[in-house]
């Protein structure tokens, strides 16, 4: 979350009041934390002829995610307390294949009736480990990932 939200230097602005170029940061903050947080990853990178191409790369996350109040703006941050800020991980979808132009899809869920993950691939679904969720597999990386406020229910 740190990198999506950190300080990022803009050259080339010019003030539209004194027409001078300055320096300048942009800096995203969250202004809410929705009921449900889903984070979309982009693993995927264009060229400037319009093609595709996927990273394949590891990434790391958890069952658990906290947002720091520093990921919050100014006007919120007192807003949200610990237990408001914290998120649990309930669903994942991961793209199988090395190319961005196909693949496949599936999708892990935990499942509360059963205390347990399932893996949903086509018509096939089976119980897995959370330590199953969350590994690192060549060729399948996580595309989307579901996350529920545990103040929620």
């Amino acid at each position: 979350m740190d990198g999506l939200v950190s300080r990022e230097s803009v050259s080339g602005f010019t003030c539209s009041k004194t027409k001078a170029e300055v320096d300048v940061v942009r800096h995203l903050t969250l202004e809410e934390l929705p009921p449900v947080l889903i984070l979309h990853l982009k693993f995927f990178v264009y060229d400037k002829d319009g093609g595709s191409q996927k990273l394949l790369k590891n990434f790391e996350y958890g069952i658990d995610l906290e947002i720091t109040k520093d990921l919050l703006s100014p006007n919120v941050r007192s807003k949200y307390q610990l237990h408001q800020r914290s998120y649990k991980l309930f669903a994942v979808v991961y793209h199988h294949g090395k190319k961005a132009t196909g693949g496949h899809y599936t999708t892990a869920v935990f499942h509360p009736a059963i205390n347990n993950w399932i893996i949903i691939d086509d018509s096939l679904v089976k119980h897995v480990s959370v330590g199953t969720v969350l590994k690192n597999i060549p060729g399948r990386v996580p595309y989307l990932l579901y996350y529920r406020r545990i103040d929620m229910h």
